[in-house]
């Protein structure tokens, strides 16, 4: 299927790499005006280039840091401005800082949180009133399959992707009278440059991966951005209209049709050391 969201208009938080980036393309392919909403303008910007030079349509107004209220508005106000109205909105942008050595135990919980729940709340009550004015709306929100389903500890992101679900819900219960539908995508093990923040790529993180392919994912490979990028269609098209509250694993089996073993990533020596 082509054109699936013509002439929508959709932001997409962290949409200048990973899973935001191939969701943000993807959107464009099947024709909506696509918002990169994130932190980085050289990465943004490229995102941008690359959509336009495919020949869709594509805005980066400034950087954005989603833990920023005042940051998210703008970029929200931004698209109204230009665009008149907001049809989706698909929030990735998301972080770890574990193994930060900068920071301490109480600064990691202080700046996932921020990032990972309190941004996620900004971006969606952001985009709320305009959809709630257009009485119609999409919002994708996304997890972690680690969230309830962990191969490791992660105790400050997974906690703040816990919130993120049970956000997904609520919001799906209150908006559901205005037309907004709201859904949530639980990504398994997905390779991206978020995995930098956790450890050095190379051959023991390659073992570690090819281990939590093997013993824990079903479909025997851990997962490309464009693995959620797909859903996130799904749940940003009519395909999907009779769906909201919906929180889809999205990780080759794991969370549901769970081929557990010993988790590979824990004898890897990732986790809390001061434990």
């Amino acid at each position: 299927m082509k054109d699936m969201l013509k002439d929508q208009i959709a932001i997409v938080t962290g949409g200048a790499s990973g899973m935001g980036e191939a969701t943000a393309k993807l959107y464009a392919s099947e024709g909506a005006k696509v918002v990169i909403a994130d932190f980085n303008p050289v990465k943004a910007q490229k995102v941008v280039d690359d959509i336009t030079a495919a020949g869709g349509v594509a805005r980066f107004y400034q950087p954005m840091d989603v833990s920023k209220k005042e940051d998210v508005e703008a970029i929200v106000a931004k698209t109204i401005e230009e665009f008149g109205r907001i049809d989706i909105l698909a929030a990735f942008a998301g972080k770890t800082f574990d193994g930060d050595p900068n920071l301490t135990q109480e600064q990691v919980l202080e700046k996932t949180t921020a990032v990972n729940q309190w941004g996620m709340y900004y971006s969606c009550f952001a985009v709320v009133p305009q959809m709630k004015k257009q009485k119609s709306g999409k919002i994708i929100i996304c997890s972690s399959n680690g969230a309830f389903n962990p191969t490791a500890p992660a105790y400050e992101y997974h906690m703040a992707k816990g919130a993120c679900e049970s956000l997904t819900v609520n919001l799906a219960m209150d908006l559901a009278k205005f037309g907004i539908r709201v859904n949530c995508v639980k990504p398994g093990p997905i390779v991206t440059a978020f995995w930098d923040e956790l450890m050095e790529d190379g051959p023991a993180r390659q073992a570690m991966l090819k281990g939590i392919a093997d013993i824990e994912v079903p479909l025997g490979r851990t997962g490309v951005a464009e693995d959620i990028a797909g859903p996130a269609l799904f749940l940003a098209s009519e395909l999907s209209s009779y769906i909201t509250g919906l929180c889809l694993y999205v990780g080759g089996g794991m969370g549901y049709v769970y081929a557990f073993g010993q988790s590979s990533i824990a004898h890897a020596g990732v986790g809390r050391s001061d434990l």
